[in-house]
């Protein structure tokens, strides 16, 4: 196959979207890092729902159209780090995309690229070991095979050998994995997204029995969740609105308040923020001074991660 029509794009994400929702359960037990709080297969979820969503309805055909479509819809449905993550490859696997009707295999390729680039700039201290390592390495393995092949199969398999490879070697670039002994979750998640474009194209079976089949021990060994200590214990998202509002300006009045700051936009003047902090009414307080916000989200994650214990210790 030489070229990705719109609908075969479509339909190769949404099968990702799908072969992931089998997984996500397991993605949450493993979930050790950047907080032990058991949802990042959750958060993704979101994030690929909400672009399943959008990709159904999408009127359009070409690949532009329904790469848009998947990045507008990760980015609403986005949730925590690993949501907006994530939502930062679609966004720019998007804008790798362009204005293109259909995709070859060096443009898939350089998609991909892109689509890495993106998420990596969503994290103001990016981590080796992690989704953004376990994507770099599909990207890269997608540009060498399209290098030697047109053959757009060719190059979504080494994309997905490739993230396989690096996400076993996840345990060895971050210390709280191997003590764990677990790999990252959201480069599992990521490696079962593009598995589901794998079997898609094999025209391979999608549904649970089939995921059953395949045990998720293949890639982690789920082990009793350490006790951990949670400083900046509140996971704080909202979308906030205003004209003239920058990335700059939101930067600079919500660092000083916490970590695992990340900021995104679907359009002029709309941001979506997350951040990990201490004091959370501080933080929508701020904001509402530079714009409205719309919608916000506040999760304690010491109490994720004691449930999370607890779920491990049943």
């Amino acid at each position: 196959m030489k070229m990705l029509s719109g609908r075969r794009t479509k339909n190769a994400l949404l099968a990702g979207i799908s072969w992931f929702g089998h997984f996500r359960k397991h993605i949450d037990k493993i979930n050790v890092f950047p907080v032990p709080d058991g949802d990042t297969g959750k958060n993704m979820y979101h994030a690929f729902q909400a672009a399943q969503k959008e990709l159904e309805a999408v009127p359009g055909k070409t690949a532009a159209e329904v790469s848009w479509a998947a990045a507008r819809g990760a980015l609403m449905g986005g949730r925590g780090c690993s949501g907006m993550i994530l939502s930062g490859f679609f966004s720019g696997f998007a804008e790798g995309v362009g204005d293109k009707k259909a995709l070859s295999a060096h443009d898939l390729a350089l998609a991909f690229q892109v689509g890495c680039l993106r998420a990596r700039e969503r994290i103001d201290h990016p981590v080796e070991g992690t989704i953004l390592t376990v994507g770099e390495a599909a990207a890269r393995h997608a540009l060498d095979e399209a290098d030697k092949s047109k053959n757009l199969i060719d190059v979504i398999v080494s994309a997905w050998k490739g993230a396989e490879a690096a996400l076993r070697n996840t345990p060895e670039q971050l210390k709280i994995l191997k003590e764990n002994h677990v790999v990252d979750a959201g480069g599992m998640g990521l490696v079962y997204f593009l598995e589901g474009m794998v079997r898609f194209n094999f025209r391979q079976s999608l549904n649970s029995a089939a995921a059953l089949a395949l045990a998720p021990g293949r890639h982690a060994k789920i082990m009793s969740r350490s006790r951990q200590t949670i400083t900046f214990k509140y996971c704080t998202e909202f979308i906030v609105r205003g004209e003239g509002l920058t990335r700059q300006a939101l930067q600079e009045v919500l660092q000083p308040l916490g970590i695992e700051l990340m900021i995104a936009s679907a359009e002029s003047g709309i941001y979506k923020v997350h951040v990990h902090t201490k004091k959370p009414e501080m933080v929508l307080k701020k904001a509402a001074q530079l714009g409205t916000i719309s919608w916000q989200k506040v999760d304690d994650m010491e109490k994720q991660h004691q449930h999370a214990r607890q779920e491990l210790a049943e």
